[in-house]
């Protein structure tokens, strides 16, 4: 086989790869939905500023935590975490995305939290409270949504 057309033919492979990685049918689409299941472990888990792990997390944390215990670092803040992997639109979200809130006064992201499905995301609210299960169409929610990001 000459050496240009085996090049021709592992361009080719790779691309497959990619796409096949790009569509959720290899790779590392079991992730997302690993990372809802072990979020959801930590319901009730009280807030805390800088918190995590399971004494205590603050929205980042909680993040931080679940895709560390799968083997995948983020960055520690909502801030960094809204940078890494592919932005997503709001109507293709799948278990697993990190969703981004601009709660301040600006349009700064502010809040992550984790989407299970269903309209429904994971997170640590702030103080004085536990991580819950939240709306992603609630009043409150809908207004302040910045974006999403796949990171499985």
């Amino acid at each position: 086989m000459k050496a240009e057309s085996f090049g021709l033919k592992a361009v080719g492979l790779l691309l497959a790869l990619a796409w096949l990685a790009g569509c959720g049918l290899w790779g590392s689409s079991r992730l997302g939905p690993a990372a809802a299941q072990e979020a959801r472990r930590h319901l009730g888990v009280p807030y805390k500023p800088g918190g995590v792990d399971p004494r205590g997390f603050d929205c980042s944390g909680l993040t931080y935590y679940v895709y560390g215990r799968l083997g995948l670092e983020l960055p520690r803040s909502s801030a960094e975490q809204a940078t890494v992997g592919r932005k997503i639109r709001r109507n293709h979200l799948r278990a697993g995305d990190l969703v981004f809130f601009a709660t301040g006064p600006g349009k700064a992201v502010t809040h992550v939290g984790l989407y299970l499905g269903g309209r429904k995301f994971i997170h640590a609210p702030g103080r004085g409270k536990t991580v819950v299960v939240s709306e992603l169409d609630s009043d409150y929610f809908s207004r302040r949504y910045h974006s999403a990001r796949r990171v499985s």
